[in-house]
């Protein structure tokens, strides 16, 4: 598949996400994406913002991207055969020079009954600058498709949690955090 998107000029930041237009090119497996061919997957309005934090020093920036709709709403849809949704990722593999590693591990973790983001391999375009290889793939988050855990209640607090591993400096005020001894591992 192809991914073409265009800011209207627009620098993408770190946050917030900016609007922007994307189309996808994606024929039968039996035929080859080109270029010239017309938006036949995805032909609508996102919003998208860099993601990360240290690969944001990297040459080749990774995106989260929200399928939106023409009010600017969420839009919710199925992409590459995925389960529907709205919150979707643009990981570019900058340190994995196979291109594969993750995309191998996930498929591996679903081959053993266990949730892993569903991934499609891509050519990206950004206002007409191809910059290269993506994997197009879900975002990491609760939903009934995805990571399908209950929200814990007042009188069962267990369960119901991701728990991301991150430095202190990235927390925000509304983030609910601990913090754990440093061992240097």
């Amino acid at each position: 598949p192809i991914i073409v998107i265009d800011t209207y000029g627009e620098t993408i930041p770190n946050e917030p996400k900016i609007s922007a237009h994307m189309g996808i090119i994606y024929n039968d497996a039996e035929e080859i994406n080109y270029l010239t061919d017309p938006f036949n997957h995805y032909n609508d309005n996102i919003g998208i913002e860099i993601r990360g934090h240290s690969s944001q020093n990297f040459p080749k920036k990774s995106y989260g991207i929200e399928t939106r709709d023409s009010e600017g709403e969420n839009l919710n849809i199925s992409l590459f055969g995925m389960p529907e949704e709205n919150d979707w990722v643009l990981y570019a593999p900058y340190s994995d020079k196979s291109l594969m590693r993750n995309v191998l591990a996930y498929d591996i973790a679903r081959s053993l009954g266990s949730y892993a983001p569903r991934t499609q391999f891509c050519e990206v375009i950004i206002n007409n600058d191809y910059v290269g290889i993506y994997v197009f793939m879900e975002k990491i988050k609760k939903d009934d498709n995805r990571v399908n855990i209950d929200d814990p209640e007042a009188d069962n607090l267990s369960g119901g949690y991701l728990l991301e591993i991150d430095v202190e400096s990235h927390l925000d005020s509304s983030d609910v955090y601990f913090i754990t001894e440093n061992k240097g591992r």
